[in-house]
């Protein structure tokens, strides 16, 4: 009997994921499909009932779902979200391998940012995974959120200094990196804060509307498919302890 595994989330329909996995696992016996819900409940039941063996966790349930397993992998205790749980003999566990997507997304393409000034926007489930893992590399980093909840859960871990939305464009002159981790069709910077000596790393996997801005001003931009593939490489892993078919990840994201 195949294992499957899905994408859990809302929404989910745009996703490349089922493309990914197909790609990662070949001819292996699996299968890996889309579940639109906000409902950690429901996705409780899925794995704790073997319906499914894992998911992957994306927008907006990534910091609930940590509340329905059993145990958290290092990763997820420290960035406080899970976009990965796994089932064992019913018990649940959850990791984060955002955080190892975007470490090993600057390694590949040799960006340095310790001591380097670096602004999150967004404090969700990506964004926290976004602030634990510059803060291993050494950034200085400025956290720009609606509400002040999520970002001072952070900032009570990491000591990075919190802002509100409104004070972004006095926050972005003097960044070496800006990491945006709001959805693709809401962009919140003016274009004439930014200059193209600085890098900007979209979470979102398509066009969004703040890369096409910062295209626009010449800076180096970095799409979110490589985000998604190397946080793919780690989940499928886990998922089954086997080494994935990478080149073929690559060519179905092309890149």
């Amino acid at each position: 009997m195949k294992k499957k595994f899905a994408l859990v989330g809302k929404p989910v329909s745009h996703s490349k994921s089922p493309a990914l996995f197909k790609a990662a696992y070949g001819d292996c016996d699996f299968e890996y499909s889309l579940i639109e819900t906000d409902d950690v409940k429901h996705v409780e039941n899925l794995l704790r009932n073997g319906t499914l063996c894992g998911v992957n966790v994306t927008i907006p349930i990534k910091i609930k779902a940590l509340t329905i397993v059993d145990e958290t992998d290092t990763t997820a205790e420290m960035t406080g979200a899970a976009n990965v749980i796994i089932a064992n003999d019913s018990k649940l566990k959850a990791y984060n391998t955002d955080y190892l997507g975007i470490l090993h997304t600057l390694t590949d393409f040799n960006i340095d940012v310790a001591s380097k000034e670096c602004l999150i926007i967004g404090a969700g489930g990506a964004g926290r995974a976004v602030a634990f893992a510059l803060h291993k590399l050494g950034a200085n980093i400025t956290v720009a959120n609606r509400t002040s909840g999520k970002s001072d859960s952070i900032a009570e871990k990491i000591n990075c200094k919190v802002i509100n939305m409104a004070e972004i464009n006095a926050n972005v002159s003097n960044k070496k990196m800006i990491v945006n981790t709001l959805p693709a069709d809401i962009c919140i910077v003016d274009e004439q804060y930014l200059d193209a000596r600085q890098i900007i790393f979209d979470a979102s996997p398509h066009q969004s509307a703040f890369l096409k801005m910062a295209q626009m001003k010449g800076c180096k931009c970095i799409d979110g498919r490589f985000w998604l593939l190397h946080q793919g490489i780690a989940a499928y892993k886990i998922f089954t302890h086997q080494q994935p078919d990478i080149d073929s990840m690559r060519k179905i994201l092309n890149i």
